[in-house]
């Protein structure tokens, strides 16, 4: 608020015209007065400003966090999946939830087929990492694999192409594991077999 004894013209405040005649000189206001009061003025607009400001971000949080709020309301609780416990029938062995059989009974290759098609699995049919798994586990048998080869190209018997870097020895047409490396023989000998299937899920 400006001072009675000030004059506010254009943005500058100086003391009235014809103080000097009505007042003492000690009583009469110099223009530094009627400045500091203009300064004095400016500060307290600067400060309301700064506290608007302020009450408006504080307001917006509370809209932000009531929004959230009854957002959540609304939703469902997720609750974490329970761990999953699988199994492998007895005599099968387990490994990155697949279910391997190594059979001591002997059949040709269509036959070692037949019989892991009557345990619920497939003749064996394997990833790179199984593979490594498997050659660990062999113990100097040759089990019968679901890969065979038909014309120049090695297939599995889920019909997926045979493409890992491990090699295939020989030219036949039935695969067989043996002595940790992938053999070929004759369709019609007599081997052991390997099945596979995924692993069951307990409860």
């Amino acid at each position: 608020m400006v001072s009675p004894l000030c004059l506010n013209s254009g943005g500058k405040t100086t003391p009235k015209p014809g103080l000097k005649e009505a007042l003492p000189a000690p009583l009469m206001p110099r223009d530094a007065a009627c400045h500091k009061q203009r300064e004095g003025t400016r500060t307290r607009l600067l400060g309301h400003l700064a506290l608007a400001v302020v009450l408006l971000l504080l307001l917006a949080l509370v809209v932000a966090v009531a929004v959230l709020a009854v957002r959540s309301l609304g939703e469902i609780p997720v609750t974490p999946r329970p761990p999953e416990f699988l199994a492998c029938p007895e005599a099968w062995v387990g490994y990155n939830r697949v279910c391997y059989y190594l059979s001591r009974d002997e059949g040709t290759w269509e036959q070692a087929r037949d019989r892991c098609s009557e345990l619920g699995a497939s003749l064996a049919v394997l990833s790179d990492r199984e593979m490594g798994f498997l050659f660990r586990l062999n113990d100097n048998l040759d089990y019968w694999l679901g890969l065979r080869r038909r014309g120049e190209r090695l297939q599995w018997v889920d019909g997926s192409s045979y493409n890992s870097s491990v090699p295939v020895l020989g030219d036949s047409e039935c695969v067989y594991l043996g002595q940790r490396r992938f053999r070929s023989g004759l369709c019609s000998a007599q081997r052991p077999y390997l099945c596979n299937r995924p692993q069951d899920r307990l409860g």
